[in-house]
C-alpha cells in the first residue's frame, strides 16, 4: 500500500502524487471501500480516484535515486526497437508504453532518436505518431528521473545529455 505524499506512476495519468486516502471521498462510491486521492504532477487541476484493492489500475511506485542512476548508466546497451514494417513498429512502440517501465520508455525514444536521423539524412519527417509517442516517453522518463535525482524536470534533457556524453 502507498502513503499519502508517495509518488506513484499511475498507467491512465502517468506521474502522480497520493494527496489523501479516504473511505469513499465522492458520493455514489461504495462506502466500505478505501480509496487513493491524487493529482498528476503534471495537471493540477482535478483529483484521480483509485480504489486502494484495485487490481484494475496500474500504480507502480517510482524508481529510488540508485534505480535512476542505474537506469541511466544502461541507456548506452539499452537496444532501440527493430522493426521495418510501419504498423508493426507502432505496435511495438504501444507495447513499449503499455508496459510503464523507465527502461521501455528509452527504447521508444532511442528508436524514434536513430529513425529521426536516418530519415533527416534523407530528407524525410518521421510520423505524428512517432513525435507524439516520444514525447510522452521523454515526459515519463524526465519526471520520474527528475523526482529520483532531485533535479528540476526542465534540466533533465540536459542532465542527461551531459551524463551519456561522459560515458561515450
Amino acid at each position: 500500500m502507498f502513503q499519502i505524499n508517495d509518488y506513484v506512476f499511475y498507467g491512465s495519468g502517468g506521474i502522480c502524487r497520493i494527496r489523501d486516502i479516504q473511505m469513499a471521498p465522492l458520493e455514489n462510491m461504495p462506502a466500505d471501500r478505501q480509496y487513493y486521492v491524487m493529482q498528476s504532477i503534471h495537471d493540477h487541476n482535478g483529483m484521480i480516484y483509485v480504489p486502494v484493492d484495485s487490481d484494475q489500475v496500474f500504480l507502480r511506485r517510482l524508481l529510488n535515486r540508485a534505480e535512476a542512476e542505474e537506469l541511466i548508466g544502461q541507456i548506452p546497451s539499452i537496444d532501440a526497437i527493430e522493426e521495418s514494417n510501419a504498423k508493426q513498429l507502432r505496435a511495438r512502440y504501444a507495447d513499449a508504453m503499455h508496459t510503464h517501465q523507465p527502461v521501455e520508455w528509452v527504447r521508444v525514444i532511442k528508436t524514434v532518436y536513430l529513425r529521426t536521423a536516418a530519415r533527416t539524412a534523407r530528407n524525410q519527417r518521421i510520423s505524428e505518431t512517432e513525435r507524439t509517442l516520444t514525447d510522452t516517453a521523454k515526459r515519463y522518463l524526465h519526471a520520474e528521473l527528475a523526482l529520483a535525482l532531485e533535479i528540476p524536470e526542465a534540466e533533465m534533457e540536459a542532465y542527461l545529455s551531459a551524463r551519456l556524453e561522459k560515458m561515450a
